[in-house]
């Protein structure tokens, strides 16, 4: 895992330097070049996904965590991204930041936008959480998150993702794992012009993740997967 958090900071820090526009170009024709849109489409919804990146605990009226965010999927297909983009894709990534704020009544809502740098690709998204337990020292948190998610700058096609979540959390001193399942849809739609039809993507999806707190710092690698694609997500940043 280490290794894969690694890749993460390694390809956001180089990513204006090797990065490369998201369209559909087509290389191909027929089912065969639907069915690698569709494998490509499974990437993307597995990457823009809404990504907890934090324990499921309730964080109060006075609440807010502000993080640097950063996630990364490694392309499971490469020859279906060359035939529906005209380009070799090893792995997607984006970079950004995260914002969460704590309401009344055990709910927090959450923000966050990221690109690629030097490219076409920005994703925005939010989510609102309830803990039905709020958590404590000695009891866990409980919370069910809906999330949406949105892409802009792609001109070949629009992409979004929906989901639900229940996460479960525990603190351990200055360490808070938590893990969650859930649900996710997405869709890409591409422009007539390029000849393919909507793609849709259906599937679970789970996370592991653990936070370490110090001080106001905090640390939070996460580990996931949305059917068969794996996902890595790291976020430093602070909460109060």
């Amino acid at each position: 895992m280490s290794k894969r958090i690694t890749a993460v900071l390694l390809f956001c820090a180089t990513a204006s330097v090797a990065a490369k526009d998201v369209e559909v170009t087509p290389t191909c024709t027929g089912a065969t070049c639907q069915q690698a849109f569709e494998s490509v489409t499974e990437d993307m919804v597995a990457l823009i996904d809404y990504k907890a990146l934090g324990p499921a605990e309730a964080t109060g009226l006075t609440g807010i965590g502000v993080g640097v965010v950063g996630s990364y999927v490694p392309v499971d297909v490469e020859g279906d991204w060359q035939q529906v983009t005209g380009q070799d894709f090893s792995g997607l990534a984006l970079v950004g930041l995260q914002v969460t704020k704590g309401l009344p009544l055990d709910l927090d809502v959450g923000a966050f936008y990221t690109t690629v740098p030097g490219t076409n690709v920005d994703a925005y998204g939010a989510e609102m959480r309830y803990a039905f337990l709020a958590g404590s020292a000695t009891t866990p948190a409980l919370s069910l998150r809906g999330s949406y998610v949105t892409v802009t700058g792609i001109d070949s096609f629009d992409l979004d993702s929906k989901s639900v979540e229940l996460a479960l959390s525990k603190g351990f001193g200055l360490i808070t794992p938590y893990v969650g399942v859930g649900y996710v849809w997405g869709s890409a739609d591409p422009d007539a012009s390029t000849g393919l039809t909507e793609a849709k993507v259906e599937e679970t999806k789970a996370a592991l993740g653990v936070r370490l707190s110090l001080g106001l710092v905090e640390l939070t690698p996460q580990v996931g997967q949305v059917g068969d694609v794996v996902t890595y997500a790291l976020r430093l940043g602070f909460s109060i």
